[in-house]
């Protein structure tokens, strides 16, 4: 069995599948206003699995994303970002998490859309016809180790969250459903103003 620990950052993506929950057979929940006017739609599915190899050969920790969430996202209060396929760009900006709890099978999260983005309708099309078919993490290993050609992650910064086509976890689909930490430990400094439930605060 050979080991190697990893000595500087290494970028990763890593795709999981949506599922489906609407009686509709949307992968989305519309939201409206009182008004009954559609403000944006949200989804839900998994962002990572634990402790099973996916199809990028790479093996999470379930402690992978506490410091890196805590010692950017959590500590200054921010939304971690959804955009669309990786690109880091002002109209592929598409929405925000609003939760990321931790659960057994791995990081669950509920995301945002909201209705003025560039790319909203666009969204909604490739969400319906099946395109856009999962979650995807972008950011950093930030400690690990490789093992019989296996990445065990055991730190992770993470930077963003992606709706994109390919996923790479396929056991793992959307779900209908500040990001809401959920499972997670708190960070070392309590005095940080925050509201758990209502904000997305490490990633």
């Amino acid at each position: 069995m050979n080991r190697y620990e990893i000595t500087q950052q290494l970028p990763v993506r890593n795709f999981t599948a949506l599922r489906t929950e609407t009686p509709e057979g949307r992968a989305y929940s519309l939201r409206k206003n009182a008004e009954g006017e559609e403000t944006g739609f949200t989804l839900s599915g998994l962002l990572t699995r634990f402790d099973s190899v996916n199809e990028n050969d790479q093996r999470w920790q379930s402690t992978a994303y506490d410091e890196g969430l805590q010692h950017y996202f959590e500590k200054n209060n921010l939304f971690v970002p959804l955009d669309l396929q990786h690109e880091r760009d002002i109209r592929s900006l598409a929405g925000r998490l609003e939760s990321l709890e931790k659960t057994e099978e791995g990081i669950l999260i509920e995301a945002y859309v909201p209705r003025g983005v560039y790319y909203y309708n666009l969204i909604k099309t490739l969400l319906d016809n099946h395109i856009l078919q999962g979650f995807s993490n972008y950011g950093y290993v930030t400690r690990g180790h490789i093992t019989d050609d296996v990445l065990h992650v055991e730190s992770f910064q993470l930077i963003s969250a992606s709706l994109v086509d390919v996923p790479a976890d396929t056991a793992a689909r959307f779900i209908r459903n500040g990001t809401a930490l959920k499972g997670f430990p708190a960070p070392e400094n309590e005095n940080i103003p925050f509201d758990r439930e209502l904000s997305v605060f490490w990633y």
